[in-house]
């Protein structure tokens, strides 16, 4: 059984194809899946979605023939379903149902816009590995995932309304950005941080975090660049820790240096290169929120989620149709 899953987000689209190798257990474990492709792309369908309310029809072109290359590489794969989900571009856009009507129209599927609960849901579900206690933390281009708990149960989560498109275009525009422009950066990073359920707690330690596991673009790029990496490697990515003074060293790195030669950094996607400097202070910032030391990148995330969720339902389905 192969099944994909779509992940249509602010900046990037992601295209994860599995394949779940039956065996007589008569329990789910996501360990039979194999992964057949893991395909990222940027489209930034999110691109002035914050000043103008709508999800340009330049930015719906570019979307558009990402997910004609991911049909053709489903087909190719013979996969039996799709499950898309579209996050917070299409979950503030005016036209964000017809764009999905028009994208999933591509796919052959429904792309359901999902809530920021259901984004960090899956964001959880497909990252934290080991079951322990740990807060996943997915930046996204509209939006920030803060989820904490341990062994698949949840204990709070939260999306904020903060992402690296998004801080971007309000406050970053220009590179590298003056000092005044940082700190009303920080300042708004920092208003929406005080939203979780974490600032509000009588005692710290009622809401410990665990460790921070962060997934998203803006991660795998810092552990690129603190590798070194001339090359993007997943598998040296993939867990890679990095301390609080490493995150604050890089992001100053990025927040005072002209995009010109941002763009000559190998580790840095060029298409990134624009909006890293917003997802690395809402990354510093979140670690000081935290009082945490580190951080752990994680290659995984929200597509991981759906299609863990995806196949988990059909082995249920397939499963009760034969008792």
């Amino acid at each position: 059984m192969k099944i994909a899953s779509a992940d249509i987000g602010t900046n990037t689209l992601l295209l994860l194809l599995g394949e779940y190798n039956r065996t007589t257990k008569s329990d789910f474990q996501t360990t039979d899946i194999v992964i057949l492709n893991d395909v990222h792309s940027i489209a930034r369908l999110g691109e002035g979605v914050g000043r103008t309310g709508v999800i340009s029809d330049e930015a719906f072109a570019r979307a558009a023939d990402i997910l004609h290359h991911y049909k053709y590489l489903c087909d190719a794969h013979n996969v039996a379903h799709i499950t898309a989900v579209a996050t917070s571009a299409v979950r503030d856009a005016q036209n964000g149902h017809s764009v999905c009507e028009r994208l999933g129209a591509i796919l052959n599927c429904e792309i359901h816009c999902i809530s920021g609960d259901e984004e960090a849901r899956f964001s959880f579900i497909g990252t934290n590995e080991t079951g322990n206690l740990c807060t996943v933390v997915d930046i996204g281009g509209g939006s920030t995932e803060y989820v904490t708990g341990e062994n698949n149960a949840i204990s709070h989560r939260m999306s904020l309304q903060i992402g690296a498109v998004r801080l971007h275009e309000r406050f970053l525009l220009s590179l590298p950005p003056s000092p005044k422009s940082i700190i009303a950066a920080r300042e708004e990073i920092r208003r929406q941080l005080a939203l979780l359920p974490q600032a509000q707690a009588p005692s710290a330690a009622t809401f410990a975090p665990g460790d921070i596991i962060g997934v998203g673009g803006t991660f795998t790029t810092l552990a690129a660049i603190d590798l070194h990496l001339a090359e993007y490697d997943s598998a040296r990515v993939h867990n890679h820790t990095m301390t609080l003074e490493t995150v604050s060293h890089i992001t100053n790195y990025l927040l005072t240096t002209p995009l010109s030669k941002l763009l000559e950094n190998p580790a840095i996607h060029p298409q990134r290169a624009d909006i890293l400097p917003a997802g690395a202070l809402i990354l510093e910032e979140t670690l000081l929120f935290f009082g945490a030391a580190s951080c752990k990148a994680s290659t995984k995330g929200l597509r991981y989620g759906v299609l863990y969720d995806a196949f988990a339902q059909w082995f249920m389905h397939n499963h009760s149709n034969k008792q």
